[in-house]
């Protein structure tokens, strides 16, 4: 290409500033003061509860909210980590300028699946309501469940998956970094042959336990409810969000001086995707939404009831308006892509209207209520609504996404910015397919 001249492959280095610092830590800081009073400030008011079931929603609304916003923040960290593995193994050059962007968010795994465990810990007889004593016995489509859903059983789980994960993201970094160090050059590929080995064995299992993972975490709340798809539904979810982050934190380098070798081809391949899987997402929501809903199955369909009732009936329609119609219809346009302006309005609405999508995954099946009842179906469940996006979901939202640009930040500044011996550093600067 005409620009090969022009391009050198260097010593990168990225300074967090103070300012970034600042505005991390402020973010935690105010996250955590919403927290607080959200939680001191919330007493609901529903008639039909006795004093003891409103005396649970404070508590089951906190978990909630912390379960939901540390979920959507460690799948957009691990999605980071499958971006890399998916890129490995397919042999891509491109996106090797912006590698050490994903892999730097990877680094937010460990802290997103502590806060999983604190949340399922201390939620599991608070906001799943099968795992309260009894309830399996006593209902007998749960009681089919009893195998797959039981405490032992389901914490262990989400700690060798997770962990699983969190180990392989650490050695694809580590490996990433010790080829800056260690490769003799371009030519070596003795790093870049144990990352492609690594990343075979990380994608197919986790094909299988982020399925598990997603049943688990959020679908076992409406334990009752069930999807065939909602497996592959959560992952365009993170998938996509991670997508964004990759893109605007691309911009975020670039406008600061830094990443020379990326230029806007890179950033229009990263819009192409986010654009790409936008639509792929809205694909996955209509199909399990309308599939459900026209079949009219009382299991199932109590499910989209909930959520479009109350106050989530407006964060059900907002979610199609962000995360379908805002990118579609602004982000088409190629010169969109490229534009640091529209690139950071449709990127905010993005991972917004994701963010809202795993609240609406989360919450209204957090806020039930379990309660004993007589006739045919002795377990029922009480719909609360919990009257709308409130101080503690903006509170947690503000303390994890704070966490999470710190951790990411701080973790850019511990190698090159880009991969200088990675055999196709080249590749990816003069932005050439290599057909």
């Amino acid at each position: 290409m005409g620009h090969a001249t022009a391009v050198q492959i260097k010593e990168e280095k990225f300074i967090l500033s103070d300012k970034a610092k600042k505005l991390t830590f402020g973010l935690m800081g105010l996250g955590a003061l919403l927290v607080i009073v959200g939680y001191l400030t919330y007493h609901p008011t529903i008639t039909g509860l006795t004093e003891e079931q409103v005396h649970h929603l404070p508590l089951k609304r906190l978990l909630g909210s912390m379960l939901f916003n540390g979920y959507f923040f460690f799948i957009i960290a691990t999605c980071a980590a499958v971006f890399i593995a998916i890129s490995q193994l397919a042999n891509a050059g491109w996106y090797v300028a912006i590698r050490r962007i994903p892999e730097a968010m990877s680094e937010f795994m460990i802290y997103g699946a502590v806060i999983i465990l604190i949340a399922v810990g201390l939620g599991l007889p608070i906001i799943y309501h099968w795992a309260h004593d009894g309830v399996m016995e006593m209902d007998e489509l749960l009681a089919k469940k009893t195998w797959y859903l039981n405490k032992p059983f389901f914490l262990i789980r989400l700690v060798l998956f997770m962990g699983f994960w969190i180990w392989a993201a650490s050695m694809i970094r580590k490996y990433s970094r010790q080829e800056d160090q260690l490769s003799k050059g371009l030519n070596d590929t003795t790093f870049f042959d144990k990352t492609f080995k690594l990343s075979a064995v990380f994608m197919f299992i986790f094909a299988f336990t982020f399925s598990m993972f997603a049943w688990d975490v959020t679908m076992s709340i409406d334990a009752h409810w069930y999807s065939t798809i909602f497996t592959i539904y959560n992952f365009a979810t993170g998938w996509v969000s991670a997508l964004t982050t990759i893109y605007l934190i691309t911009w975020f380098l670039r406008s600061n001086g830094y990443l020379n070798i990326v230029t806007d081809e890179h950033q229009h391949d990263l819009g192409k995707f986010m654009f790409a899987f936008s639509v792929f997402w809205t694909y996955m929501w209509v199909a399990q939404f309308l599939l459900i809903w026209y079949a009219n199955i009382p299991e199932e369909v109590a499910y989209y009831k909930d959520r479009l009732q109350g106050s989530y009936k407006f964060s059900f329609f907002f979610n199609v308006i962000m995360n379908f119609v805002v990118p579609f219809f602004l982000f088409m346009r190629r010169g969109a892509k490229r534009s640091r302006t529209m690139g950071a309005i449709v990127g905010a609405c993005i991972l917004l209207g994701h963010w809202n999508d795993v609240y609406l995954m989360v919450m209204p099946g957090a806020m039930n209520l379990a309660t004993e009842v007589t006739g045919e179906n002795p377990v029922g469940i009480i719909s609360v609504d919990s009257q709308g996006v409130g101080f503690m979901e903006l509170g947690f939202l503000f303390l994890f996404g704070g966490l999470f640009l710190f951790i990411v930040l701080k973790a850019l500044t511990k190698a090159n910015l880009y991969p200088t011996k990675h055999p196709f550093i080249m590749e990816s600067a003069l932005h050439d397919t290599g057909v």
